[in-house]
């Protein structure tokens, strides 16, 4: 852990005190997903590449019929964007690790699945510079790692139907985001 702190600071360090060095954005396609809250910080470090952190968090518990929806999550990831052309604008791809505790059931049918799953993600997308402190950002991006779960028959039963660990590949970030440029 001092490793990593150190490893943050002496990034942080580097940086020359200068416009166009922090970004925060959020993701308008998660707030779609149930009501996804999230935020992603980002810190460019060189011209071309930025690195960046990212939460999310959907605490929300929904009805459909009387009977209980879910898509709860917390996702939490850091990583870093190459850049092309210039910091926070054009064409990027990225690369992040990721964790994420997730709840989701009743959606599709009345089966519920919760775990734990970590992995490695890969995105791509383009930044629309609108003016110099705004930018809207799409792109796309998969994930893949490990999965540790447990599917249940019904969202309030606790009867379980299936437990274990499996790899996965899922699609990961749908991104239309707005981007604040300091």
């Amino acid at each position: 852990m001092k490793r990593i702190l150190a490893a943050l600071a002496l990034v942080l360090a580097c940086t020359a005190a200068r416009a166009q060095q922090w970004a925060v954005q959020t993701n308008l396609m998660d707030y779609l997903n149930f009501g996804t809250l999230n935020i992603e910080g980002a810190v460019a470090f060189h011209q071309h590449w930025s690195a960046t952190a990212v939460a999310k968090l959907n605490p929300f518990h929904f009805k459909k019929g009387g009977e209980p929806l879910n898509a709860r999550q917390q996702v939490f990831g850091a990583g870093v964007r190459y850049w092309p052309w210039h910091v926070y604008s054009g064409w990027w791809a990225g690369t992040r690790v990721q964790y994420q505790e997730y709840n989701r059931g009743g959606i599709k049918n009345p089966t519920t699945d919760e775990g734990n799953r970590w992995g490695l993600g890969l995105s791509g997308g383009f930044s629309y510079m609108i003016n110099p402190h705004l930018n809207i950002d799409v792109g796309a991006g998969v994930w893949g790692g490990w999965d540790r779960y447990t599917t249940y028959s019904c969202p309030v039963c606790g009867l379980v139907k299936d437990k274990g660990s499996r790899a996965f590949i899922l699609p990961n970030d749908l991104l239309l985001a707005l981007v604040y440029v300091f």
